[in-house]
C-alpha cells in the first residue's frame, strides 16, 4: 500500500522526479569513478606485494611506496649489502621515465631469482645481459603499437626491440625493461641506482635484516614484505579516502537537492497528510513514506549512476590498453549504502515535517 502511493507520487511531477534523478546519478557518477580509480591502484599494489614475499626492499630513505622512481642510491650499495651475513642475493634495479617514450626499468636478468615473480616473453626473446636490446611491457606494447623488430632512439642511439612481455600485473607492464648498465646510461644517472632487491636465505629473517641494513647504512630504508604492506596500506588508505570524500561531495549536493523537492512535495501534500492522518495515518506511517520516496529517488539515481560509471570505466580501460580503474563489489555495496543512507538523511527532516501536521489545522484552511 504505501510502495503503491510512492510510487504515484513521484510520478505526479514526472519532470521534477527525472532531474532530481539526474543529479543523483551524476553524483554516484562521479563519486564512482573517482574512488574506481583508487581501487585500480591498490589491486595493482596488491599484485606487486605478492612478488616481495621474503623480500627486503631498500631505497633512499623518506621515499614513500608510491615515488619509488625517485629514490637514489650509491651503486655500491648493492654490493656491500650482499656481503652482509644472511644475504643470499641482490638484485639493483633502474627505474626512471624517458620523454616521449615514458617509463622504463633496468636490471640484470638474475632479477628474476631475486624477486616472486614468473617473467616470460609473449613475444621474441629476453634482452641479453650487457646488451643495448630493449622489450616491451604488455600493456606498452597495446598502447604504443610497437612492435618486436622496430627501434627507439635515446640520447642519439637506438636500440632494438626484441621482445615483449607477458602480463604480469607489475610496474613494468607499462614501459620498457632493458639491462641494468644500458638504462642507467638511458637515464642519465651515472653510477646510481633507484633501489635494490634483497632476497636472504630464511625468508623469516627478512625483517631482521632489512634493520640491519637501517642500521649499517645512512639515508636509507629497508622494507620487509610486511613494512611495504603497512606503507602501501597506509597510502592507498589515503587514496581511497580522498578519492571517496572528493566523488561524494557531489552525491551529497545532490541530496540536499532531494531534501529541497522532498520539503516541495509535503508542503503541496499538506491536505493529503491531514486526510491520511485524519483517517487513521499513525506518524510512523508518515514518516516512512516521506523517508521512502527520498530513499528510491536514492536509489534510482543511484542504479543509473552506477551503470554510467562502469561504462566510463570500461571505455577508459580500452582506451588506454590496460586496467587503470576498476569498480570492485565492495565499492558497489559501499556506495549503495552511501546512496541509501543520503536518502534517509535527505528525507528525515521533509518527513518529520510532515508528521507534526496537525489534521484539524490543515483540513480547516487548506
Amino acid at each position: 500500500m504505501m510502495t503503491d502511493l510512492v510510487f504515484k507520487q513521484l510520478g505526479r511531477h514526472k519532470a521534477r522526479t527525472g532531474l532530481t534523478v539526474l543529479g543523483v546519478a551524476i553524483g554516484i557518477l562521479l563519486m564512482t569513478t573517482l574512488s574506481s580509480f583508487s581501487e585500480g591502484i591498490t589491486g595493482r599494489v596488491n599484485t606487486e606485494l605478492t612478488y616481495l614475499s621474503g623480500v627486503v626492499t631498500v631505497t633512499a630513505s623518506n621515499i614513500g611506496f608510491e615515488s619509488f622512481q625517485m629514490s637514489e642510491l650509491d651503486g655500491s650499495l648493492a654490493d656491500e649489502i650482499a656481503d652482509i651475513s644472511g644475504v643470499e642475493k641482490v638484485a639493483p634495479i633502474m627505474a626512471g621515465s624517458i620523454p616521449g617514450l615514458g617509463e622504463i626499468y633496468g636490471a640484470k636478468l638474475d632479477y628474476l631469482d631475486v624477486i616472486n615473480i614468473d617473467v616470460s616473453a609473449k613475444e621474441g626473446r629476453f634482452f641479453e645481459d650487457g646488451s643495448d636490446e630493449l622489450m616491451l611491457g604488455s600493456d606498452y606494447a597495446k598502447s604504443s603499437g610497437m612492435r618486436v623488430g622496430d627501434e627507439v632512439t635515446v640520447r642519439g642511439k637506438k636500440h632494438e626491440i626484441v621482445g615483449v612481455l607477458d602480463a604480469t600485473g607489475a610496474s613494468q607492464d607499462k614501459g620498457f625493461i632493458g639491462d641494468f648498465g644500458e638504462v642507467q646510461d638511458m637515464l642519465g644517472m651515472g653510477d646510481k641506482v633507484t633501489l635494490i632487491f634483497v632476497k636472504p636465505f630464511d625468508a623469516g629473517e627478512a625483517e631482521s635484516i632489512a634493520r640491519d641494513i637501517e642500521g649499517r647504512f645512512d639515508n636509507v630504508q629497508a622494507l620487509s614484505e610486511k613494512d611495504a604492506a603497512r606503507k602501501a596500506g597506509d597510502f592507498t588508505t589515503q587514496l581511497s579516502v580522498m578519492t571517496f570524500g572528493m566523488g561524494s561531495i557531489a552525491a551529497i549536493i545532490a541530496g540536499l537537492g532531494i531534501m529541497n523537492v522532498m520539503f516541495m512535495s509535503v508542503r503541496e501534500r499538506r491536505r493529503e497528510i491531514g486526510t491520511m492522518k485524519a483517517l487513521g495515518a499513525t506518524t510512523n506511517q508518515i514518516l516512512g513514506q516521506i523517508i521512502l520516496e527520498a530513499v528510491l529517488l536514492t536509489v534510482i539515481g543511484e542504479v543509473i549512476g552506477l551503470l554510467l560509471s562502469m561504462m566510463a570505466v570500461n571505455a577508459l580501460n580500452s582506451l588506454t590498453d590496460q586496467v587503470s580503474a576498476t569498480i570492485t563489489p565492495w565499492l558497489v555495496i559501499t556506495v549503495s549504502l552511501f546512496a541509501v543512507g543520503l536518502g534517509v538523511f535527505s528525507g528525515i527532516l521533509p518527513a518529520r515535517e510532515a508528521a507534526r501536521l496537525d489534521p484539524a489545522v490543515v483540513l480547516r484552511y487548506e
